[in-house]
């Protein structure tokens, strides 16, 4: 993950049937997954206006705009992106990382989720290489600007925000759920192994990562009409109003799971 584990979780009713569920029936993910957020619903309300979130999901909102412009390195500075400082893909989502980092540090109400925000970003820009067939090693800017471009449309934009907001709460859930792991995990436990426990964290990750489904056609359809009223400069007013709503969706899905 990259953050700092914060001990155990709070001994509250909510996190205490996190604990009793992790401890004695794991293989149940979706009840697992309905405990977290129930027990953690105060705090993902608060994310719904998480700036560092936000900011992060504007820049793929642009970065999605200035990849159906001719001259992509003119369109990402007149978005207000990063402009490429030479021609490596790779390079050019460190940058984009970089100032990622720089907002997040002025966003100090963020704290953790701003880097899990971070962290999304730059995993779906190196997804969406994949899914174009092409390695970040040895890639081009160009290549990053065809396949951004190739989700440019409104389907597959949804794609992309189905991607950007699976990993994204895929990593909040094992925020909360891996301050207890270790502590259930052993004789006397369901988890009896290491390896066990980590099955269970790679399906909790896959159940919240599929969840995030329910944000696809949403997303395709709010792009579409908001990419074209701004004329390719969606603002950071309307994508909070867009995270909101995407959250309270994701939430919905998640309390509602069954296997």
């Amino acid at each position: 993950m990259g953050h700092t584990r914060l001990g155990r979780l709070p001994k509250t009713l909510g996190w205490q049937s996190v604990v009793a569920l992790i401890d004695s029936s794991p293989a149940d993910v979706p009840a697992v997954a309905r405990a977290v957020v129930s027990a953690s619903n105060a705090r993902l309300q608060q994310l719904s206006n998480d700036p560092s979130l936000v900011h992060c999901f504007w820049l793929l909102t642009r970065l999605a705009a200035a990849s159906r412009e001719d001259d992509f390195a003119a369109a990402l500075q007149r978005l207000e992106l990063p402009v490429p400082v030479n021609g490596s893909a790779l390079g050019y989502i460190a940058q984009v990382n970089d100032e990622v980092r720089l907002d997040i540090a002025g966003n100090l109400e963020s704290g953790p989720f701003g880097e899990i925000a971070s962290l999304a970003l730059r995993s779906v820009l190196s997804e969406t290489m994949g899914h174009h067939g092409r390695s970040l090693f040895g890639s081009s800017v160009d290549d990053v600007q065809h396949a951004i471009r190739a989700h440019s449309t409104p389907g597959q934009f949804g794609q992309l925000a189905r991607r950007f907001f699976g990993d994204y709460l895929a990593r909040t859930m094992r925020f909360f759920v891996e301050k207890e792991l270790s502590n259930n995990v052993g004789p006397g436990h369901d988890l009896v192994s290491i390896e066990e426990s980590q099955a269970f964290a790679q399906a909790l990750d896959r159940f919240t990562r599929e969840s995030a489904r329910i944000v696809e056609d949403f997303a395709g359809e709010w792009y579409s009409k908001h990419n074209w009223e701004s004329g390719g400069q969606i603002s950071r007013q309307e994508v909070e109003g867009f995270v909101a709503v995407a959250l309270r969706k994701l939430r919905s899905e998640l309390r509602q799971s069954r296997p």
